[in-house]
């Protein structure tokens, strides 16, 4: 049975899990493709598809995962046992994911970045679908449910800077003439740091006691049944799948545009600081602007602040790293309520899949949600890949004017489709501000008759 209002010190206990999970994922998703192509010297186009079939893959076994995880049964609970004991080899993993061993040229090298970019995905899995599924077993609460969102995201963006600020000094300073050499060593003290938090979370965070033949356990067949009328997960899916395949091309064009279009790689820091810096004044911002028009209505704020953003950046003249900083960091603070309201959005679709079913699936739904996220990441981080080498893009060379007209069209008309798409999905999204509390008492209720 999940308690309604949480201690502001059991929200930071459980949500500084994404302090040590977005250690990880910032990491591989703003620098393991600069590190395939500038460091390691892989093809632009073979970076992408090695990003997009190892996300792939992952995202196959959230769902198996999330399955397995709803039918854990232990002392420790359902979710707890997995965030203990899998942050060790998650840690081994990462640090393999950049070591690149000197024996391996061509063909070889490509398989061996796949290899290790699958098996970090799966460790990754399998601490981070139960810890997130935590999440709605905490509180019922769509309030609390946004607060811990917001908590969650500070410190994933707490963990963004850490990853952006010491990066580059850490690979500069254990690398000497080997980037390569100097990025193995990074992620081997991130992971260390990462490591240590996992602990802290399963000892701080308790799961609510098992109510004996409240939620059965269902087959992988019945988990399907369960979800399929659960109108609202899907309507969430399609949005959060336009937006992200789309809008990640942004994201990872970062240093590329300030490497080879401003000619300024070291400002790319200051803007990927100042971009994760914003967001501590911004999330707070947006749990408010949630709570006073709802999710959905935060969502469309959200995409008119982004298709505005992109429209002045087609327009404008962004030739100097202060111009184009600045831009980042509006960008930042005007569309990090899209991040927030589908995190927050998730847990609400759990109550509304059991109050259409009477069946209750949040592990499942946690894990097919990540499944199709990570699906989207990886077409994304794919297609930009492919896009870059369509353009000309060569590593470490001048690029030519087209080249350089081709990364700015990247990044303004790909994230301009996936708003787009994004908002009109989320039209037919059912749980208006409201719903939500209605449905949980209702089921309160039918649990109580």
């Amino acid at each position: 049975m999940s308690q309604h209002r949480l201690s502001t010190a059991k929200k930071i206990g459980f949500t500084l899990g994404d302090y040590a999970s977005n250690i990880y994922w910032q990491s591989v998703s703003i620098f393991l493709l600069f590190f395939y192509t500038d460091a390691v010297g892989i093809p632009a186009a073979t970076a992408g598809l090695i990003y997009m079939v190892a996300s792939i893959i992952d995202a196959l076994s959230d769902p198996v995962m999330g399955a397995i995880a709803d039918r854990t049964r232990s002392r420790w609970g359902r979710y707890r046992p997995y965030i203990l004991f899998g942050c060790v080899p998650l840690g081994l993993a990462f640090i393999l994911l950049y070591w690149r061993p000197a024996v391996f040229e061509g063909t070889a090298l490509v398989l061996w970045m796949l290899f290790t970019h699958i098996v970090f995905r799966l460790a990754y899995t399998v601490v981070t679908i139960p810890y997130t599924s935590l999440n709605a077993r905490l509180t019922d609460n769509s309030d609390e449910r946004s607060t811990i969102a917001g908590w969650r995201m500070i410190f994933g963006v707490l963990a963004a800077l850490t990853i952006i600020y010491f990066t580059f000094p850490l690979v500069a300073r254990f690398g000497g003439s080997s980037a390569t050499e100097g990025f193995t060593w990074a992620a081997a003290v991130f992971a260390v740091v990462a490591t240590l938090f996992f602990p802290l979370v399963f000892r701080i965070t308790r799961e609510p006691p098992e109510t004996p033949g409240s939620e059965p356990r269902l087959s992988l067949g019945g988990y399907w049944r369960a979800l399929a009328p659960n109108t609202a997960f899907w309507v969430l899916i399609a949005a959060t799948v336009a937006a992200f395949v789309c809008s990640v091309a942004l994201g990872k064009s970062v240093l590329y545009y300030f490497k080879y279009v401003l000619n300024d790689e070291p400002a790319s820091r200051t803007a990927l600081v100042g971009m994760s810096a914003v967001g501590l004044i911004a999330i707070p911002m947006w749990v408010w602007i949630t709570k006073v028009i709802g999710k959905r209505g935060a969502w469309f704020a959200g995409t008119a602040v982004g298709l505005t953003l992109l429209t002045i950046f087609a327009v404008g003249d962004f030739g100097t790293p202060l111009v184009m900083t600045v831009w980042l960091l509006v960008w930042s603070l005007g569309t990090l309520g899209m991040a927030l309201t589908f995190w927050s959005m998730l847990p609400d679709t759990v109550e509304y899949g059991e109050w259409k079913t009477g069946q209750r699936t949040e592990s499942f739904i946690f894990g097919l949600f990540q499944f199709f996220l990570k699906v989207a990441l990886g077409v994304g981080a794919g297609l930009f890949g492919w896009l870059l080498e369509r353009v000309g893009y060569v590593a470490n060379a001048q690029q030519s004017t087209e080249t350089i007209a081709g990364i700015k069209d990247i990044m303004i008309w790909l994230p301009g489709a996936g708003f787009v798409l994004g908002g009109i999905a989320m039209i037919f999204y059912p749980i208006r501000k409201g719903t939500h509390e209605a449905i949980v008492a209702e089921l309160a209720a039918r649990r109580s008759a």
